[in-house]
């Protein structure tokens, strides 16, 4: 926590910064000043999150200090340094925020206790609005709440995660189970509203097999008291601060079976056997149906994968690993026009997803289905009113470039950035017609056309038309029309 003082009086001022550098909390002194003017202009040049001040000063005072923080929105909080005289005075300042009142002359023990109620107060901020996830990374915010390294001595811990869509915060039974059949020496709880986390440390002497610390009735006791829409899980037993992250990993991946199995409690297992749910055929089938937007093809593939999970109580890696593949598959379709990852429509948001953390915003299979049933159909739609721009693009591009040696492999390749079978079935959708015979009977009407101007010999409409060969020309003309392109002219000529 980074802390301003503010007091006119400079030994007072030194006395106040050493007090608070001796002190053993995770607070840095960065910036003194001998009136409140001084503390506005370091406020605007770093963050601050303290202000420690006394009430009187020349050209500013604390009270005005303590005013303009709350008016410009300042995320800082105010300890006031009052006399007695004073203190009436400083009880006004109530109105703008201020936090403790420290009577003058200054006592270690009671300014390190209002620092503290400051720090805890931002600490219970934090956690209410982070998830557990966003405390275990940041090492000085893991130091604040749980102690330094080395701090839990010799004993072990297992986590204990409960999550669910009923609140956990309200939820005291678990706790009060814990206490009951745990055998714990400590036990530690904290609540994390980002995520409605309520997390548990249970401390040990010895580590013996989690699940194996509570009997069949004991389990049975706490899926029959929490409320119907939470879940528990276990992580194995760690060793000081610096596992905590993984401890917390294995809570998640254990809760995260709840979306396969319909149980309450969840033990942490290092087995991790992966299986094969999604063949090769399953999908190439998924890829055809969304790289033509034919929606319930799609579905139809992604829920076979679905009732493959469930029919053999498949575990939830080899889930994980199915869905990658088919998001995979969705990532090529989504970017085989080479849309930039990240841009785009709001799909490829979606198209960034993280498994291992992210599957523990589901609570169910039905939760998942609706989130994938969401993706395909964005894809699909997406691509039904691409495939159709793509057509209507192609057809004009022919009506500019009918003359330029045009191969649909290239077109599709170069240009499409999609297979050429692909493209040739949205352009014959479109037109009706293949892409040779389009183009085929596309030059001949432009032939027609030079021819009956007058002006031009049949070698060179050939050539304007995209046929080296004028005799080969000549005979595509006869075939479409039954005439030769010099009949035909002379013809068109006469008559007119």
């Amino acid at each position: 926590m980074n802390v301003i003082v503010a007091d006119d009086e400079f030994f007072a001022r030194k006395a106040l910064v050493k007090m608070l550098e001796e002190m053993d909390l995770p607070i840095t002194v960065c910036g003194e000043g001998e009136n409140g003017k001084e503390v506005m202009e370091l406020l605007r040049t770093r963050p601050v999150d303290l202000v420690i001040t006394d009430i009187r000063m020349p050209e500013m005072d604390g009270l005005a200090l303590a005013k303009f923080i709350r008016e410009q929105g300042y995320p800082t909080d105010v300890i006031i340094e009052t006399g007695y005289a004073d203190f009436d005075y400083a009880k006004t300042a109530i109105h703008y925020g201020v936090k403790e009142y420290i009577i003058k002359p200054l006592n270690g023990q009671e300014l390190c206790d209002s620092v503290r109620k400051v720090l805890e107060e931002r600490s219970r901020t934090g956690m209410e609005v982070f998830a557990f996830s966003d405390i275990v990374r940041n090492a000085g915010v893991c130091r604040q709440i749980f102690g330094r390294e080395g701090s839990w001595g010799d004993r072990s811990f297992c986590m204990v995660l409960a999550n669910g869509r009923d609140p956990v915060r309200d939820e005291p039974f678990l706790g009060e189970w814990l206490r009951k059949h745990g055998e714990f020496k400590e036990l530690r709880s904290f609540y994390f509203a980002g995520r409605n986390e309520g997390v548990w440390l249970a401390f040990s002497d010895e580590r013996r097999e989690v699940s194996g610390l509570f009997g069949r009735r004991a389990v049975l006791e706490l899926k029959t008291h929490l409320p119907a829409q939470v879940q528990v899980s276990f992580s194995l037993w760690h060793g000081g601060i610096g596992e905590l992250e993984t401890a917390y990993s294995e809570c998640v991946y254990a809760i995260n079976e709840r979306i396969l199995r319909r149980e309450r409690v969840f033990f942490y297992r290092q087995e991790k056997q992966m299986e094969e749910i999604l063949t090769v055929e399953q999908e190439r089938r998924l890829y055809q149906a969304a790289e033509s937007g034919a929606l319930e093809a799609a579905e139809s593939v992604v829920w076979e994968v679905f009732l493959e999970a469930q029919s053999k109580e498949r575990n939830i890696y080899s889930f994980f690993a199915a869905l990658m593949r088919v998001f995979f598959v969705l990532n090529r379709v989504f970017y085989r026009g080479g849309v930039e990852l990240g841009h785009g429509t709001q799909t490829a948001g979606y198209l960034l997803f993280d498994f291992k953390i992210d599957m523990y915003r589901f609570y169910d299979l039905e939760d998942v289905w609706g989130y994938v049933e969401m993706l395909l159909r964005e894809v699909c739609e997406q691509n039904a009113e691409t495939d159709v721009s793509v057509a209507k693009n192609l057809v004009d591009y022919l009506e500019q470039h009918y003359a330029d040696d045009i191969s649909l492999g290239e077109l599709a390749k170069g240009r499409y950035f999609m297979s050429i079978s692909y493209l040739s079935r949205l352009f014959k959708e479109y037109t009706g017609q293949t892409f040779a015979k389009y183009l085929t009977k596309l030059r001949m009407d432009k032939a027609k056309r030079f021819l009956e101007c007058g002006r031009m010999a049949v070698s060179d409409v050939a050539v304007c038309t995209g046929y080296s060969d004028a005799s080969h020309f000549a005979q595509i003309f006869r075939k479409t029309y039954g005439v030769s392109p010099r009949e035909y002219q002379k013809r068109f000529l006469k008559e007119g």
